[in-house]
């Protein structure tokens, strides 16, 4: 879209400007306007799935109670595209999935909204971890489940 826009605008300033009325000046002017104009929202997009994954990472410490389970940027928006569940062990014991999807919205301009969830399956052995699991997601507030 910016790109586009960019060339509109090319077009326009080649009748005050006569630099701009050759093919290489029009894509140097058309590429450079629309990566000025796209740096913005990528980098507000970059600081927003910095920051989400940042929240699930604190929420997984504070359930996992350990800190080696930490996602990457990168890990997380691959598992948001995969939609696979991430096993998560608590205390050795695994049982605690986290799936994290896009919230549909109906509106056509309504901001990206992101759902993460942990699931929680119980094991055959180690019941005591499960069980501290369980009080872990019982006490946790409203705004701990979704991001």
């Amino acid at each position: 879209m910016f790109s586009v826009f960019a060339l509109i605008l090319c077009l326009i300033l080649m009748i005050f400007i006569p630099g701009l009325r050759n093919f290489g000046a029009v894509v140097l002017f058309t590429v450079i306007v629309a990566a000025v104009l796209t740096s913005p929202s990528v980098s507000r997009r970059r600081a927003f799935m910095t920051g989400l994954t940042k929240r699930v990472n604190d929420t997984i410490a504070e359930v996992t109670g350990t800190c080696g389970d930490q996602l990457s940027a990168r890990e997380f928006r691959r598992m948001i595209r995969g939609g696979e569940p991430l096993s998560l062990p608590v205390g050795g014991v695994p049982g605690l999935n986290l799936h994290v999807e896009r919230v549909a919205s109906a509106e056509a301009e309504a901001p990206e909204k992101w759902c993460a969830v942990f699931t929680v399956v119980p094991p055959e052995t180690g019941t005591d971890s499960f069980d501290r699991l369980v009080a872990a997601a019982n006490d946790a507030g409203p705004g701990t489940n979704g991001a």
